[in-house]
């Protein structure tokens, strides 16, 4: 499955290169591409607040039912969860919570676990938050262990040095996940240049795409 990404920042579409707002490229209104992905019908929307996710600032953008709007961006307690949820927002993407806050994780997965998924962001396989802001001593394989136990089936894996960038995908940058993908599902997120990049990738991954969609290096006749 190819999940389109939508970062939006004061209601405009935009992507980040490597996680940073000093380096952002314009690429339309929130508005436009959801009305435009729900007349194509695309079955899942990857949505990323980035005012939330810099500044702690709730968002007010609401979305119809259509699809399924998976939303990540500095969800820091349940009470977000129930504000989104509000808005037809159905999927959550828990990230820098876990390691910040471990009894307000554990009191969202009791009560949304079916709601949930989890995002790791890596920078040479070190888990980072804080907007990638922190790189943690954290390794992606012993907290999958941490993962595994509390019974998740989803995750997913950005690797921060790609985002952004259109550089592509490499086997041997994912082997390490090989002998996982029978215990969970992946979504990688991050570097995806074309559609022939995502073929090559010989693992049975999700994929989200942000910057090679509109810079119409992959199709949207590709896309879920």
């Amino acid at each position: 499955m190819i999940i389109p990404s939508l970062d939006i920042y004061k209601n405009k579409v935009v992507r980040l290169i490597k996680g940073n707002l000093n380096n952002l490229i314009f690429f339309g209104y929130f508005k436009e591409y959801i009305n435009f992905y729900n007349l194509l019908n695309i079955k899942k929307i990857h949505i990323v607040l980035l005012e939330n996710v810099f500044f702690l600032k709730k968002s007010n953008i609401k979305i119809n039912k259509n699809s399924i709007y998976q939303l990540g961006g500095g969800i820091r307690n349940y009470k977000e969860i129930y504000f989104y949820k509000k808005k037809n927002f159905n999927k959550f993407i828990l990230s820098s919570i876990i390691f910040l806050n471990k009894k307000e994780f554990k009191k969202i997965i009791s009560i949304f676990k079916k709601n949930i998924i989890i995002s790791l962001d890596c920078f040479k396989n070190k888990i980072t938050i804080n907007g990638w802001k922190t790189i943690t001593n954290i390794n992606f394989e012993k907290f999958f262990i941490y993962l595994f136990d509390l019974n998740i089936k989803y995750i997913i894996y950005t690797n921060i040095e790609k985002d952004g960038t259109l550089t592509g995908l490499i086997n041997k940058d994912y082997l390490f996940l090989k002998n996982k993908i029978f215990l969970c599902k992946f979504c990688i997120s991050g570097g995806v240049i074309n559609f022939n990049n995502l073929i090559n990738i010989k693992f049975n991954f999700d994929y989200i795409v942000g910057i090679s969609l509109y810079k119409f290096t992959i199709k949207i006749k590709y896309l879920c």
